[in-house]
């Protein structure tokens, strides 16, 4: 069996927010890595895949968005706003005011 060493390389991602292909970042693509435990009964080793991840360097120079704001866009998933406004129109419809109590 063999395996193929992939390395890191540069790419130029989407921008979540606007559209444009404008943020850097580095592809790290997924890999096979060895961890050993050791007792006194003797050592095991356990290999495991890695996930593959984009670390982003840059921003985006088009919107403006910062760096911090584009990575957490990317891992976390940009909110559907026209979704949200459908559900919430929804909800009140239904009779929710939009208030919540707890009663302790």
């Amino acid at each position: 069996m063999t395996y193929e060493l992939r390395k890191p390389e540069q790419t130029v991602l989407e921008c979540p927010f606007c559209g444009q292909k404008t943020i850097n970042a580095t592809f790290i693509p997924s890999m096979l890595q060895a961890a050993t435990s050791r007792s006194a009964a003797g050592s095991k080793t356990k290999f495991y895949q890695t996930k593959e991840k984009y670390e982003i360097q840059s921003g985006c120079s088009n919107c403006g968005k910062s760096q911090k704001e584009v990575e957490r866009a990317l891992k976390e998933g940009k909110p559907d706003v026209d979704k949200e406004k459908k559900i919430l129109k929804r909800l009140q419809e239904q009779g929710f005011s939009g208030e919540i109590t707890t009663k302790f």
